[in-house]
């Protein structure tokens, strides 16, 4: 590898930490700014499975990327095997957190479809499909990464020089799924709209919020296809750690502000952010519907 080659390389990583960097940041304000509802509507809160998955999904970025991401990208005298231990332990929990925060997202769909039978059966079918493409792909991903000792004395960092493109592939897997979503979203919103079945607040919180938030989700894997695609391998993560801490940070979001709209009315709560609950038909698009 020449000299132009390694000033090159150098000047991408210092762009891609600068990413990680601002999605660290904007993960971590975030936080302080829901961390009061947090309080108030899932810590006072009987534990239950949507509970649990909750705080997993949301406290997992501290770990994968305020802590392991950064350090990967800013650490100093880092070995080969660092970086290679770093990258695997970032990118295996990155992969769990988006299927978590994805997993909220797809109760709520799957909840105000009125817990349909037929959804019932196939969404955790393609849930697993897609999710096990996607760490199939992750593992191809990161088992060509390649790295080299540091280009120059006090280097911070993991100096990679080779990475595949397989990780396009787990973005594209991604757009799908949030299109597949994001229609089963719009079909009963519209639906109850026209039948003047909106509850106010929380119809706005659970349609118009939820179709907008998968629209954001869709044009951030969209990006992180085109990226992959057309720039250099070393371009692979700048949109990569931000798509992971939007997750986290929608996902928590949607479980937040559907409790706060429901305020007092508790049936309408849990039939919206649990799983074993009998809803009352008038909260939800009935079955028949569906």
């Amino acid at each position: 590898m020449d000299q132009a080659d390694v000033v090159r390389l150098v000047h991408i990583m210092r762009l891609v930490t600068y990413f990680d960097v601002s999605a660290s940041t904007l993960f971590v304000w975030d936080y302080m700014l829901t961390f009061r509802m947090e309080v108030d509507l899932v810590w006072k809160s009987k534990w239950t499975f949507m509970k649990g998955l909750y705080l997993f999904q949301r406290y997992l970025p501290f770990i994968d990327t305020a802590w392991l991401v950064l350090y990967r990208q800013t650490g100093g005298n880092l070995t080969r095997t660092a970086c290679w231990d770093t990258y695997h332990a970032s990118g295996v929990l990155m992969i769990v957190g988006l299927a978590a925060s994805e997993m909220i997202l797809t109760i709520r769909t799957w909840a105000v479809w009125n817990r349909n039978r037929r959804l019932s059966i196939i969404l955790p079918i393609l849930y697993a499909l897609v999710w096990g493409s996607c760490f199939f792909f992750l593992s191809k991903f990161l088992n060509s990464l390649r790295s080299s000792d540091p280009p120059y004395p006090g280097f911070k960092g993991c100096f990679v020089t080779h990475a595949s493109k397989d990780l396009n592939f787990l973005w594209v897997l991604l757009a799908v799924w949030n299109t597949m979503v994001l229609m089963l979203m719009l079909i009963p919103a519209v639906r109850t709209y026209r039948s003047g079945g909106e509850n106010g607040r929380l119809f706005k919180t659970v349609y118009r919020d939820g179709l907008i938030y998968y629209l954001y989700l869709f044009a951030l894997a969209l990006a992180n296809v085109i990226v992959i695609a057309t720039l250099p391998s070393q371009f692979q993560e700048p949109l990569t750690v931000m798509e992971r801490v939007i997750h986290s940070m929608l996902a928590s979001r949607v479980l937040l502000e559907i409790r706060a709209q429901a305020g007092e009315d508790r049936d309408a709560s849990y039939i919206l952010t649990e799983i074993r609950y009998n809803p009352p038909s008038h909260l939800s698009t009935s079955e028949e519907q569906a």
